[in-house]
């Protein structure tokens, strides 16, 4: 009988937001916000203040294509396309945080964005199955 060995997982529980920090329970919509202190190391509040900023400035939402992208430029993030060849599968967020042990991403996947560092992805639920879309990796 062949065994096999089912690999431990790379999702890490992570919730910045003030008002649900250790809630489990309470989604608030904030997977930019969370994403992005992560991947800055910086708390919520100043995290929020700058998305909306350049929100205001470009006129759209905090939690928009746009204004992460431009919160990632001006951060310091490079990005990064994937270029998928006709019948092959996306990766996953998974399989990349497997093949990226080190250095700090964040990821978009279908509506959603979460980071991985050294490895390992935080967010507040386990989005590893997910398909990736594109990535901003830290300089």
């Amino acid at each position: 009988m062949a065994t096999t060995t089912k690999e431990k997982s790379r999702s890490r529980w992570f919730n910045p937001n003030p008002s649900h920090g250790q809630s489990k329970k309470h989604d608030v919509g904030d997977c930019v916000v969370r994403a992005c202190c992560k991947a800055t190391d910086r708390d919520w509040d100043s995290v929020f203040t700058e998305l909306c900023n350049i929100g205001l400035e470009i006129k759209a939402m905090p939690n928009d294509k746009l204004t992460y992208t431009e919160f990632c430029a001006r951060n310091g993030f490079i990005h990064h396309k994937l270029t998928i060849k006709k019948g092959s599968k996306r990766p996953t967020v998974a399989s990349f945080a497997k093949e990226h042990t080190e250095g700090t991403y964040i990821l978009r996947v279908a509506n959603h964005v979460v980071t991985c560092v050294d490895g390992y992805y935080y967010d507040t639920w386990d989005p590893g199955n997910c398909a990736l879309y594109t990535y901003w990796e830290k300089a």
